[in-house]
């Protein structure tokens, strides 16, 4: 008897179930979407989307060649599929002078930004220092976009440390914003056509004799 009464149990809750694998689950269930398989992106191609600057959608794209992409990859450098035309903007540098990134056209641009109160970007800035000196005389230049701070903080954390690169004021954040940067360092590489090849976020060391010769590479292009 205990095992009938065991079994008509079983088939009662068997025909409750079965209208939830039948219809896959009700669109109130919060529940249903978590048996279902996510669609998985290559995790290259998220990190570069997300890192990637506001840019018009309208522009041409030319696809980034696979040496070039090889020779970033090895500076540390995520390097997009395609060259991406940069954004143009215009910035006071500490001079007091206005200067616009079109300005650098002709030069692989090394665009930067970051602030003094953050601890990876002042331990990095000494080793930009060191890849200008060795590489600006061949088409290098760094520009250091400071954000959101005033231009007496940042001209004495500059004259302290003796840096000689390029430094603008990103007084209100909007070309932060529009370069999508969300973690400080980040840095953009800009190809001497004006387009945005590769993005670093985060701390990295640019003077070993590798990233030398890296750069070197690249600036020969």
């Amino acid at each position: 008897m205990n095992a009938i009464r065991g079994s008509f149990f079983l088939l009662i809750m068997v025909l409750l179930t079965l209208p939830s694998f039948a219809g896959g689950g009700s669109e109130s269930d919060p529940d249903s979407d978590i048996n279902e398989s996510p669609e998985v992106s290559a995790p290259a191609e998220t990190t570069v989307q997300d890192s990637q600057p506001n840019t018009n959608e309208d522009a041409d794209q030319t696809v980034l060649d696979a040496e070039t992409a090889e020779i970033l990859f090895r500076l540390g450098l995520m390097p997009f599929q395609n060259r991406i035309p940069s954004e143009d903007f215009m910035l006071t540098t500490l001079g007091g002078n206005e200067q616009a990134l079109a300005d650098y056209r002709g030069k692989m641009v090394f665009l930067n930004f970051w602030a003094t109160w953050c601890a990876p970007c002042r331990d990095e800035m000494p080793s930009m220092q060191v890849l200008y000196d060795e590489l600006s005389d061949e088409g290098l230049e760094i520009v250091a976009v400071n954000v959101l701070e005033t231009e007496d903080m940042v001209s004495a954390f500059v004259e302290e440390n003796g840096f000689t690169y390029s430094v603008m004021l990103d007084s209100d954040g909007r070309v932060s914003l529009r370069y999508s940067v969300r973690a400080y360092p980040t840095t953009y590489i800009i190809d001497r056509a004006g387009n945005v090849i590769a993005v670093r976020q985060g701390f990295h060391t640019w003077s070993t004799p590798e990233m030398i010769d890296g750069f070197r590479k690249l600036l020969e292009q």
